[in-house]
């Protein structure tokens, strides 16, 4: 990413921190499992990290790769390498954008702000992380040639971040639907996840880093006041 696209983005995430963190609507208590479940899942991250930074995770990785590239039907890989688009930037930033514009059509302006903060803050730590980890992509079989690092998973870390802001978000409007949301966000990241997987372009600790910084993020973003429920 070019240095000024970094700073715009840079920018909008202190912007809308700055915006979820001001509000007057009288609040629901904060909700204490979540916010242990989100940092469970950012001390896993950390986990993983340090792990893969050591080189503790080097021979799971490989011996797990190269038991997915040879023991997964081509039908399945090619199904899943069109999957995989369902996580790319380009598709992320127009259903956000669509599901923004129509949440602020409504008046669900906590929402708009929770699901765009989440987009945005996800592609902000999948580019930091990837420049401070310089992690090499997997080399195991040919496969697409990409210039970004490994480590995380852009396409997994930008798709637990937006499918757990729109969990989140579906939950509010419909709460008895609640799990069904979650359970759908879920298979929705997994899917892509091994998605890059059966294509060869990462290390499955590069998907799961990417998950559960993922799926923390929208978690920890939607306890902000202005994402909060009311009361």
């Amino acid at each position: 990413m070019q240095p000024q696209l970094l700073v715009l983005l840079s920018l909008a995430v202190i912007l809308g921190l700055l915006l979820a963190t001001r509000s007057s609507a009288a609040l629901a208590p904060l909700p204490r499992r979540q916010l242990a479940l989100a940092l469970t899942l950012l001390l896993l991250f950390a986990i993983v990290c340090v792990a893969v930074i050591t080189g503790h995770t080097h021979r799971f990785d490989e011996q797990l790769l190269h038991s997915i590239g040879e023991h997964t039907p081509s039908p399945v890989t090619h199904w899943l390498a069109k999957i995989t688009h369902s996580g790319s930037a380009l598709f992320l930033t127009v259903l956000v954008s669509l599901w923004v514009l129509y949440l602020i059509a409504r008046r669900r302006t906590g929402s708009a702000l929770l699901l765009a903060l989440s987009g945005l803050s996800g592609a902000l730590v999948v580019v930091v992380s990837k420049q401070l980890v310089a992690r090499p992509r997997p080399a195991l079989w040919d496969t697409v040639e990409l210039a970004s690092h490994s480590f995380p998973s852009g396409h997994t870390l930008g798709t637990a971040a937006c499918a757990g802001a729109l969990a989140i978000v579906l939950s509010q409007q419909l709460p008895g639907r609640g799990a069904l949301w979650w359970w759908l966000a879920a298979t929705w990241v997994a899917l892509v996840g091994l998605s890059r997987l059966t294509m060869g372009v990462h290390w499955p600790s590069d998907v799961l880093a990417g998950a559960l910084l993922g799926l923390a993020l929208p978690l920890l973003l939607s306890l902000l006041p202005r994402c909060r429920q009311p009361r």
